[in-house]
């Protein structure tokens, strides 16, 4: 077959050309990019992120020997990125929860990474604090959403209400893999009709909340119909992406 070919044979020649055909290629993102000779099937270990390549990842140069492709090894697979929020809004005033009600903040997942866990939900509690806490994360079908069946992505631990004018993190939280792009509600609920939480007024009417029975144990989906609202609750997600 010689050493032009896709196997090596007892004819072969081991050449420079051929080894770097054949062999894996380890080094930083510069010096991968700067390959001045590549072949197609060609593979390269990136070292230390840089010019559009990742440390720790591995890559194959594409049949038509014009792009590098990710390979999707166990390492890339699994990779975990650090937690990310999102950004609640600048709160201007305390409002007293009606027991029993989902108040909801939407956001859409980034696309960074191809999927995401939830590690945390945040809230903000006013000047008076009482009874029991549920959060959790429903995939809604628009921002602001016009379906009610909001299935269940994520619910967090039911906690006491605590910490007069400060923000509550929920870390133990259960959470489905959430696919990259998708829209969800973040919700809070209160189980106490005196309890205040943090908000922004004035803001344009839309669908905001819905008067769900409080329940530490929340349906895997649920069907009551929006409200609407033109305050926004201080909402906070935790989550972190994985390749």
């Amino acid at each position: 077959m010689g050493s032009g070919g896709l196997e090596f044979d007892p004819a072969d020649v081991v050449s420079s050309a051929r080894m770097n055909q054949k062999s894996c290629f380890a080094g930083t993102g510069a010096q991968i990019a700067g390959l001045t000779t590549t072949y197609a099937g060609q593979r390269a270990f990136c070292t230390s992120t840089g010019s559009g390549f990742t440390v720790d990842t591995l890559y194959v140069r594409n049949a038509a020997n014009s792009a590098w492709n990710l390979v999707a090894t166990q390492a890339t697979v699994l990779f975990e990125t650090t937690e990310q929020n999102t950004t609640p809004v600048s709160d201007n005033a305390d409002f007293t929860a009606v027991a029993g009600t989902r108040y909801y903040a939407f956001f859409t997942m980034p696309t960074t990474e191809k999927f995401y866990i939830i590690t945390g939900i945040e809230w903000k509690n006013g000047a008076t604090v009482a009874g029991n806490v549920i959060a959790g994360l429903d995939i809604v079908n628009a921002d602001p959403p016009t379906l009610a069946s909001t299935p269940l992505l994520s619910v967090a631990q039911e906690v006491a209400q605590a910490g007069v004018s400060a923000v509550q993190r929920s870390s133990i939280t259960s959470s489905c893999i959430i696919r990259g792009g998708t829209i969800v509600g973040i919700w809070v609920s209160l189980s106490n009709g005196t309890a205040t939480i943090r908000e922004i007024t004035g803001q344009g009417s839309q669908n905001q909340q819905k008067a769900t029975a409080y329940s530490a144990t929340p349906a895997s989906n649920e069907v009551t119909a929006w409200a609407a609202a033109t305050a926004r609750k201080y909402l906070k997600l935790y989550y972190r992406g994985y390749l």
